[in-house]
């Protein structure tokens, strides 16, 4: 699994302090390497569920690409002295991603009945050049059984959409046994690239605004925004309560 050494930290979630290009490099490398990977994005709404769920949080940190996937990580990161680089979105990661695995055989897991065939039709006209080898959707019952079944297609990377913590924690336990070189979890891609939902437009998205976006079409969102939306006021109480621990340390050290 991934070397988490080095990596800034948000409320005990560590992160790649990373830029897309990078990513992309990275993950290319990883789909080529032969040994198993995986890679997880974060966004605020996710951080404070890791916040709270220690094996949630277990399964990002043993990640090999661990992304900021949204605003409000990069936000928190600022206020807590442990900037990241930037944003990268796993959808932006895999748009770049795909069209240079040329052979590359991929496996598409997730969403409702019906969602991830009409994914890889879609991917596979925009990508000829991938093999895709098989799709399942999300609703089994047997995690490990899945992931053997998923190992008959030979695949090379798995795209793990089946919503956080799951895809997270099923990459973590059970995507070795698929025989995939990376599994990416990649949660709303999928409903994306079959059609089911529109992304923001780009000025939405470079206004960092995607997440607006998202809720005026899944208005059911509300209390995923509400609770997005304070992870960097969590962020400001942890930098302040830091530092008054920070202050009372010196003065006990000093003797004061």
């Amino acid at each position: 699994m991934g070397n988490c050494m080095g990596r800034p930290e948000v409320f005990g979630v560590k992160f790649d302090s990373i830029m897309l290009k990078t990513a992309v490099k990275r993950a290319a490398c990883m789909v080529r390497g032969g040994s198993y990977r995986y890679i997880a994005g974060t966004n605020a709404n996710l951080l404070r569920m890791a916040r709270k769920n220690a094996a949630y949080r277990r399964a990002i940190n043993r990640a090999d690409l661990s992304l900021a996937d949204g605003y409000g990580v990069l936000c928190a990161a600022r206020i807590l002295k442990n900037p990241l680089q930037e944003r990268v979105p796993c959808i932006d990661l895999l748009d770049a991603l795909l069209p240079r695995l040329r052979g590359t055989r991929v496996y598409i897991l997730g969403g409702k009945p019906g969602v991830a065939k009409q994914a890889a039709k879609n991917l596979r006209s925009r990508c000829p050049e991938l093999v895709l080898c098989g799709v399942h959707h999300g609703y089994f019952e047997d995690p490990k059984a899945m992931a053997e079944e998923i190992a008959k297609s030979r695949p090379d990377l798995v795209l793990v959409c089946l919503g956080s913590p799951k895809q997270e924690l099923w990459m973590m336990e059970y995507g070795r046994l698929t025989g995939a070189s990376l599994a990416c979890g990649c949660g709303g891609w999928i409903d994306i690239t079959a059609g089911s939902l529109k992304r923001a437009p780009k000025a939405w998205r470079e206004h960092n605004l995607e997440w607006l976006w998202r809720f005026l079409q899944e208005p059911w969102r509300f209390g995923r925004v509400c609770r997005s939306l304070t992870v960097p006021l969590l962020a400001a109480a942890e930098a302040v309560k830091a530092g008054f621990k920070n202050f009372f340390d010196t003065l006990t050290y000093r003797g004061v």
